[in-house]
Protein backbone atom coordinates (compact mmCIF):
# COMPACT_ATOMS: atom_id res chain seq x y z
CA UNK A 1 0.00 0.00 0.00
CA UNK A 2 2.97 2.25 0.50
CA UNK A 3 4.39 1.75 -2.89
CA UNK A 4 0.74 2.82 -4.10
CA UNK A 5 0.59 5.78 -1.89
CA UNK A 6 4.09 7.27 -2.60
CA UNK A 7 3.16 6.85 -6.50
CA UNK A 8 -0.40 8.67 -6.44
CA UNK A 9 1.02 11.51 -4.20
CA UNK A 10 3.63 12.46 -7.14
CA UNK A 11 0.73 12.28 -9.72
CA UNK A 12 -0.90 15.87 -10.33
CA UNK A 13 -4.73 15.40 -9.11
CA UNK A 14 -4.14 11.80 -8.29
CA UNK A 15 -6.19 10.70 -5.28
CA UNK A 16 -6.12 7.44 -3.50
CA UNK A 17 -9.50 6.06 -1.47
CA UNK A 18 -9.17 2.83 0.59
CA UNK A 19 -11.67 0.83 0.38
CA UNK A 20 -13.22 -2.87 0.53
CA UNK A 21 -13.98 -4.32 -2.72
CA UNK A 22 -15.93 -2.69 -5.73
CA UNK A 23 -18.10 -5.60 -6.35
CA UNK A 24 -19.63 -3.72 -9.58
CA UNK A 25 -16.70 -2.67 -11.03
CA UNK A 26 -14.16 -5.39 -10.04
CA UNK A 27 -13.72 -8.98 -9.58
CA UNK A 28 -12.22 -9.45 -6.24
CA UNK A 29 -11.21 -12.86 -5.20
CA UNK A 30 -9.66 -14.32 -2.01
CA UNK A 31 -6.40 -15.07 -3.38
CA UNK A 32 -4.82 -11.73 -1.42
CA UNK A 33 -4.00 -8.82 -2.87
CA UNK A 34 -4.87 -5.18 -3.55
CA UNK A 35 -7.39 -4.38 -6.31
CA UNK A 36 -7.83 -0.71 -7.82
CA UNK A 37 -9.21 0.97 -10.59
CA UNK A 38 -7.80 3.79 -12.09
CA UNK A 39 -9.13 6.79 -14.76
CA UNK A 40 -7.02 9.54 -16.06
CA UNK A 41 -8.06 12.99 -15.47
CA UNK A 42 -7.53 16.67 -16.78
CA UNK A 43 -7.03 19.34 -14.16
CA UNK A 44 -10.54 19.61 -12.95
CA UNK A 45 -11.01 15.61 -12.30
CA UNK A 46 -13.14 15.33 -15.24
CA UNK A 47 -12.15 11.65 -16.91
CA UNK A 48 -10.39 12.12 -20.16
CA UNK A 49 -10.15 8.37 -20.14
CA UNK A 50 -11.48 4.70 -19.61
CA UNK A 51 -11.09 3.30 -15.86
CA UNK A 52 -8.39 0.70 -16.38
CA UNK A 53 -8.74 -2.50 -13.21
CA UNK A 54 -5.74 -3.38 -11.73
CA UNK A 55 -4.67 -6.65 -9.53
CA UNK A 56 -4.16 -8.48 -7.28
CA UNK A 57 -1.42 -6.67 -6.68
CA UNK A 58 0.26 -8.90 -3.99
CA UNK A 59 3.93 -7.99 -3.88
CA UNK A 60 5.75 -4.73 -3.31
CA UNK A 61 7.86 -5.27 -6.79
CA UNK A 62 4.00 -5.45 -7.74
CA UNK A 63 3.46 -2.30 -6.65
CA UNK A 64 6.57 -0.95 -7.62
CA UNK A 65 5.63 -2.05 -10.93
CA UNK A 66 2.21 -0.43 -10.93
CA UNK A 67 4.14 3.14 -9.40
CA UNK A 68 6.00 3.60 -11.91
CA UNK A 69 3.43 2.85 -14.57
CA UNK A 70 1.54 5.15 -12.82
CA UNK A 71 4.35 7.85 -12.62
CA UNK A 72 4.69 7.60 -16.50
CA UNK A 73 0.68 8.72 -17.15
CA UNK A 74 -0.48 5.02 -17.70
CA UNK A 75 0.81 4.45 -20.84
CA UNK A 76 -0.19 2.35 -23.16
CA UNK A 77 2.80 0.37 -24.06
CA UNK A 78 2.89 -2.89 -22.24
CA UNK A 79 4.64 -1.57 -19.59
CA UNK A 80 2.07 -2.87 -17.29
CA UNK A 81 1.99 -6.71 -17.60
CA UNK A 82 -0.95 -7.91 -18.47
CA UNK A 83 -1.17 -10.00 -15.20
CA UNK A 84 -1.45 -6.62 -13.18
CA UNK A 85 -4.64 -5.93 -15.43
CA UNK A 86 -7.89 -7.61 -13.39
CA UNK A 87 -11.16 -8.68 -14.94
CA UNK A 88 -14.15 -6.49 -15.12
CA UNK A 89 -16.69 -7.84 -12.44
CA UNK A 90 -19.18 -10.09 -14.51
CA UNK A 91 -22.44 -8.81 -15.69
CA UNK A 92 -25.12 -9.49 -14.06
CA UNK A 93 -27.78 -11.42 -15.97
CA UNK A 94 -31.28 -11.48 -15.14
CA UNK A 95 -32.39 -15.21 -14.73
CA UNK A 96 -35.32 -16.11 -17.45
CA UNK A 97 -38.07 -18.60 -16.44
Amino acid sequence: MDQLRAAVRTCPYGIMIATGCLGGLLRCTRSGGLHAAVQPCAKDRTPTGPVIRLGPIKTEADAELVGTWLRAGMPDDGTLPHGLRAEPAPRHVAHLN
